[in-house]
């Protein structure tokens, strides 16, 4: 799995199958029902951190990938990177959606966890989506159906796979549209470790603080474990400086959640998903 995520963390999979399309999610997912086998779903491989030993049961990397604007509506199959979902809309003149392009994941993942950057999330622009369970069963949720809350949704914890979701922006000006993706870029280029391998932001951020604020008031920036830094650029970052085991990131962020438990009282909550046999 260290092929398959942002981390370049992971142990093998049982099986891996790579869906191009719908059609082929949806056959995937009905083989391993039918032979009794769970399943992962996987997006861009981006907010996880899949354990040393791997994953049981069958990885699904779910690569379908489109997306259409209709009006102010933005249509995208789950495997569309979010990138592209921003870019269709700015392309159209559609408002509202810049924030996406700064996101390194995909539809489906962003409505599993509520993904958000720069003061957007989905939860303010998902209109509805269509889901799957592993019987095979489809039917549609809004955005209000889905219990949305801050970097979390109902979703998590469930079997439950994205199938495609509609996003709304507003009718606006293209240029103005594009040249905001391109302010935020490169703010992220600046701000964030990039450069080296990482999985984003490894905690959320408590009300009215910054988790990276708290991080590096703790005197953990730069600190490492094994092969696992806080990145020196941005303390709610965890970077793979060489090597990293998924354990050496599990125990640096022990390390960061009890610290900032000492020294300041707040519980640090992980943003990242710990999947896979531990």
């Amino acid at each position: 799995m260290r092929d398959h995520t942002s981390l370049r963390i992971g142990g093998p999979a049982d099986y891996f199958i790579r869906a191009a399309s719908e059609e082929d999610l949806l056959g995937a997912i009905h083989v391993a029902r039918v032979n009794e086998l769970p399943v992962f779903v996987l997006g861009g491989g981006t907010n996880l951190l899949v354990a040393d030993r791997g994953i049981r049961g069958v990885v699904l990397e779910n690569a379908s990938h489109d997306a259409s604007v209709d009006g102010a509506i933005v249509t995208a199959s789950s495997g569309t990177p979010l990138a592209s979902v921003a870019a269709a809309a700015a392309r159209a003149g559609v408002e509202g959606l810049e924030w996406m392009a700064t996101v390194p994941g995909t539809v489906g993942g962003a409505v599993h966890g509520n993904a958000g950057a720069f003061g957007g999330e989905t939860a303010d622009v998902l209109v509805d989506a269509t889901l799957v369970d592993l019987n095979g069963d489809q039917w549609v949720s809004r955005a209000d159906e889905l219990g949305f809350a801050y970097r979390t949704s109902s979703l998590q914890g469930t079997p439950i796979v994205c199938l495609s979701a509609r996003f709304r922006g507003q009718r606006g000006d293209r240029a103005r549209a594009v040249r905001r993706i391109k302010e935020m870029a490169n703010e992220r280029i600046q701000k964030q470790p990039l450069a080296q391998p990482n999985t984003g932001s490894i905690f959320r951020n408590p009300p009215g603080d910054h988790a990276g604020r708290l991080i590096e008031a703790a005197g953990l920036k730069g600190h490492t474990v094994g092969g696992a830094q806080v990145s020196q650029r941005h303390a709610n970052f965890i970077v793979n400086v060489g090597g990293a085991s998924a354990q050496d990131v599990w125990e640096l962020m022990q390390l960061c959640m009890a610290t900032v438990q000492e020294r300041f009282g707040v519980q640090l909550v992980p943003e990242v998903e710990r999947v896979g046999e531990w």
